[in-house]
């Protein structure tokens, strides 16, 4: 039996149409340049991220960031199969070593290469916070010391959403931070540099 594809569940899952589907694939046919995923183009049409992240999840749909820097054409089968071996190196030295910040350690990709990658994988969008001005009363949505500890802006609160900037996803803080707001509050992550999101918590 031919494994189910992401469209195929999230259509069984009522999350989304054939029709919205059919949609997202002619537009994937039809992109130039920038390669997206099926989740990304969803999303782009108005399907709400977290349905989507959450199905990538339970479904173990997500696609490995390696295979992702792969798909961008950062790096070569070679880079990633060192910077693989380098990590299962230090993880037996018990030293924890995410693959994307290694492969920027080893100078096979820029940080640029990796926020790319890292959005594609969280199906984040990436902001720019230059010209951003950051307020001390849409910080207290997640507390500030919270924000500083993981590096968290708040860029929007509003009666039916929030909207946060963060540094790095951490799938337990978005997690954690889902569960903190009312089931009918909507809780949009996005991606920010992480200097830009420092100078912000710094003007707080």
């Amino acid at each position: 039996m031919a494994e189910k594809r992401l469209g195929q569940i999230l259509i069984e899952k009522d999350i989304i149409s054939p029709s919205h589907l059919r949609v997202a694939l002619d537009r994937q046919k039809a992109q130039k340049g920038k390669y997206k995923y099926i989740g990304e183009i969803l999303i782009d049409m108005g399907i709400p991220q977290e349905k989507i992240n959450k199905t990538l999840d339970i479904y173990q749909k997500r696609k490995p960031i390696g295979q992702i820097f792969l798909d961008l054409g950062i790096i070569s089968p070679g880079q990633l199969q060192k910077a693989l071996e380098r990590q299962s190196q230090f993880a037996k030295m018990a030293v924890r070593k995410p693959l994307g910040r290694l492969l920027v350690e080893m100078g096979f990709t820029t940080y640029n290469g990796y926020m790319d990658a890292l959005s594609k994988h969280f199906n984040l969008a990436i902001v720019s916070l230059r010209g951003f001005f950051p307020s001390s009363s849409l910080q207290r949505a997640v507390g500030k010391a919270y924000a500083r500890k993981h590096q968290i802006v708040v860029l929007e609160d509003y009666s039916t959403g929030i909207k946060l900037a963060l540094a790095e996803p951490d799938p337990l803080v978005m997690d954690e931070l889902r569960r903190s707001f009312p089931p009918q509050r909507r809780v949009e992550f996005c991606l920010a540099d992480r200097l830009e999101i420092d100078y912000c918590l710094k003007e707080i």
